[in-house]
């Protein structure tokens, strides 16, 4: 065998090793199988979510039994993972932050394997800076959950007891602190009104998940109510929410 001819063989050999890496490599992609950010664990925590907001959607299940579901489903998130399934720390590194309220942002899931091309489910991340907020509002035929990803935020919610033509009568039922892991959800039937302020020294990130149009009894379609929660004081604990438009729940909230 000439020098020339081994030398042709060796060539052949690395490039058939290099092609087959280079499969393997697209195949483990391929499958999810390839790091941890799209690791068969966070695969089947989205199917799960999924699951539990088909039933709510398809009304196997009322909106109070999915916010229970739903927040024990976060509380087992693996944090780490899911920020790398979003591409969290590219995301966070190229955002325009509003002076007032939060910026919503889309989310991906292409590199979550088992999920249907379309989902029952909205999602989106909230960012906004030091101090500002998801501001205080209600929502009509919508179930809706909060995870923070990153941040320190104070998260009140309130029960909404009447709906008014141009006011809601609610009850205080949460005021706490929200570190990342935490997590709230509302419904038609319970602390449906809420509002997040970033109290940390760092912009502040949540994770929205929400089913839209569940409620069969609501004839109102899904979406916002701008409120504000802090409005008149009622005997009980109660208080006298006047509906307010977007433009001043940012300007007195954001």
């Amino acid at each position: 065998m000439t020098s020339e001819q081994t030398t042709r063989r060796e060539f052949t050999r690395q490039a058939l090793q290099s092609l087959t890496a280079v499969a393997l490599i697209e195949g483990l992609a391929a499958h999810n199988l390839f790091g941890r950010d799209v690791s068969p664990i966070i695969d089947a925590w989205f199917g799960e979510l999924h699951t539990i907001s088909k039933d709510l959607k398809d009304h196997k299940t009322k909106d109070v039994e999915f916010q229970k579901s739903l927040e024990g489903l976060y509380k087992r998130v693996d944090l780490p993972s899911l920020l790398k399934t979003l591409d969290f720390d590219k995301m966070a590194a190229g955002i325009e932050y509003p002076e007032h309220g939060a910026k919503s942002l889309p989310v991906d899931f292409k590199n979550v394997s088992g999920l249907p091309t379309s989902l029952v489910f909205g999602r989106q991340i909230f960012a906004m800076k030091k101090g500002r907020s998801v501001i205080p509002h209600g929502h009509d035929n919508m179930a809706t959950g909060f995870l923070v990803l990153k941040g320190d935020f104070r998260g009140r919610h309130w029960d909404r007891v009447e709906d008014h033509a141009d006011h809601y009568i609610v009850r205080p039922t949460i005021d706490a602190k929200f570190k990342a892991g935490e997590t709230s959800t509302i419904s038609d039937h319970k602390d449906n009104v809420h509002w997040f302020q970033n109290e940390g020294n760092e912009p502040g990130f949540i994770f929205n998940v929400h089913v839209i149009g569940y409620n069969p009894d609501n004839p109102k379609s899904g979406g916002r109510v701008y409120v504000d929660p802090l409005g008149e004081k009622l005997a009980g604990g109660l208080v006298k929410a006047p509906k307010i438009s977007y433009g001043k729940a940012t300007q007195m909230y954001g």
